[in-house]
């Protein structure tokens, strides 16, 4: 029998190795661009989706601006107009505030003043239910007002720092006082004229 002797270096395992790399290279490469391609595509539809809502919102301030100018322009009222305004609802406070503080009982004590168009509000403290009659009685009959009417009594405890609390015996040794507030409706005519000693 004769030997099958193959001296020759095998050359197909060569050849395989590189079309096994190359192929993989290409699929590598394939992707790759396929990758960028879809970046490409995306980025395209988003800059004309972003391109639309910019002329949207470009058109939408322009009507905002124009219908603001609009605005601007109705509620503009000449410098005339406002001083004419603000003197007819002006009117002189200091002998309603001089008024209200004369007709005061002794003992009551005035808190605050709040002035509307055409009514005053005033906050007043009280030492007894018969001064805050008379104090009414005194504002009705008062010339600076047309009306008087009393909108609310709250009574409280006069404290000074901090006091324990009291047995009931000595609660009822300090009587509370009252804090009103009275809306008095100011007399125009009257106002304007002055006063009359």
């Amino acid at each position: 029998m004769v030997p099958d002797i193959n001296l020759l270096p095998q050359l197909e395992k060569r050849t395989a190795t590189p079309k096994l790399f190359y192929s993989v290279l290409i699929v590598l490469v394939g992707i790759i661009l396929a990758y960028f391609l879809f970046l490409y595509f995306t980025a395209t539809s988003d800059i004309k989706r972003l391109q639309l809502e910019e002329q949207t919102l470009t058109t939408q301030r322009d009507q905002l601006q124009q219908t603001l100018n609009e605005q601007q322009l109705l509620n503009k009222g000449s410098l005339q107009q406002s001083v004419k305004f603000v003197q007819s609802i002006a009117y002189p406070v200091t002998p309603l505030i001089d008024e209200t503080r004369h007709l005061l009982p002794a003992q009551a004590y005035l808190r605050s003043y709040v002035f509307g168009q055409d009514t005053v509000n005033i906050l007043v403290d009280f030492e007894s239910m018969p001064d805050i009659a008379t104090y009414v009685e005194r504002l009705l009959v008062s010339n600076y007002f047309k009306d008087t009417q009393i909108s609310s009594i709250t009574n409280f405890d006069l404290q000074v720092g901090e006091q324990k609390e009291q047995i009931p015996e000595q609660k009822y040794i300090e009587v509370p006082r009252y804090s009103v507030t009275i809306t008095a409706t100011i007399d125009y005519m009257y106002l304007a004229g002055g006063r009359r000693s």
